[in-house]
């Protein structure tokens, strides 16, 4: 039997949760120093999906962790605040989608702060 498509576009069919995942994940440094924008865009869901978000520090360390639990938007948009940055080297954003306790999906992207964190730190 022929599947039977409700939308024009296939990618806009929300997916089952093991479907589900990170389209992109965008990472802005706020020129405060202190303070980073991340977003992250998702594929269309049947079930609200959960996502954890981690900053690492450039030695590796958890700076900060926040969890999305069932979000009821495709893009989310978070301010994540660091308690001690650092300009050099580059800090990573980690992104893991979850799902009944597994991680289906992980995303991360490197950043640097802006200039003027050093002079605040």
């Amino acid at each position: 039997m022929p599947d039977i498509l409700f939308f024009e576009d296939e990618d806009e069919a929300p997916r089952l949760p093991h479907e589900v995942e990170i389209t992109e994940v965008q990472v802005r440094p706020l020129p405060d120093g202190r303070r980073v924008v991340i977003q992250v865009a998702l594929t269309p869901f049947i079930e609200s999906p959960s996502f954890d978000v981690t900053i690492l520090r450039p030695d590796g360390a958890a700076e900060r962790t926040l969890s999305v639990v069932s979000t009821m938007d495709r893009m989310n948009t978070l301010t994540m605040h660091l308690t001690r940055p650092e300009r050099l080297p580059e800090y990573v954003a980690r992104v893991e989608l979850v799902h009944a306790g597994a991680v289906l999906q992980t995303r991360e992207v490197r950043f640097s702060m802006p200039a003027e964190t050093q002079a605040d730190g």
